[in-house]
């Protein structure tokens, strides 16, 4: 007789290991502070959800590589793959070495690899925030010409205070009415948004993970 583990052992391991570490929030210690079996249970299933997700954190890598390496086999837009396999395998030995150097020789800081995300990485974000900007300028001025209403109006007006009023000059004024609406904007509507944005997130995390413990849902492949 041919038995199908499959389904049923992968769904009440989720089930069960969803179970341990959600009582763990609530009863993972006693009254007097000690850590409980649930608290210990949750704490190594945790941990090994920290290894998986270094795994397949790896494993990402791998496929990554493995795509731009046949691509460039293929000559599939070869000169960006063969940049970017390159650029990967200079910052992995960039970061191998750092960290030889950390614990064999004590340096700490990781010299290199630091320099790596302050002249490299960190130049390539402001340029992409840059571009949002600018995109969001043009946005505005053809919703400005195609749908002129109170809400177009609105989004044109807002971004431009907050555009100008991030200009140095302007922002380090000593009286500047753009600079201080522009603070309030992202202090309070901005912070209203994210919050709403994170607490829509958090729902959405709750209803997915109901739904694996319940069987319904099975991404890991039961």
């Amino acid at each position: 007789m041919k038995l199908n583990f499959q389904t049923p052992i992968s769904v009440a391991i989720a089930i069960g290991v969803g179970i341990i570490v959600l009582l763990g929030y609530f009863f993972g210690t006693n009254a007097s502070g000690e850590i409980t079996l649930i608290g210990i249970l949750q704490s190594y299933f945790l941990q090994g959800a920290v290894v998986v997700a270094g795994v397949a954190l790896l494993v990402g890598v791998f496929n990554l590589t493995a795509v731009h390496v046949k691509r460039i086999k293929q000559g599939d837009k070869a000169v960006y793959s063969l940049i970017t396999v390159l650029a990967l395998l200079l910052t992995l030995l960039v970061g191998a070495y750092d960290l030889a150097m950390t614990y064999l020789q004590g340096e700490t800081g990781l010299r290199y690899t630091r320099w790596i995300f302050e002249n490299i990485q960190l130049p390539i974000e402001s340029s992409l925030m840059a571009i949002i900007a600018i995109s969001l300028t043009y946005a505005a001025i053809r919703l400005l010409s195609r749908r002129l209403n109170f809400m177009s109006v609105v989004f044109s007006v807002v971004l431009i205070i907050l555009l100008v009023g991030a200009i140095p000059a302007i922002a380090a004024s000593d009286f500047n009415i753009l600079s201080s609406i522009r603070n309030w904007i992202m202090s309070v509507p901005v912070v209203g948004g994210t919050r709403g944005i994170v607490l829509g997130m958090a729902m959405g995390i709750i209803a997915t993970g109901i739904r694996i413990l319940m069987g319904a849902d099975r991404p890991y492949g039961g």
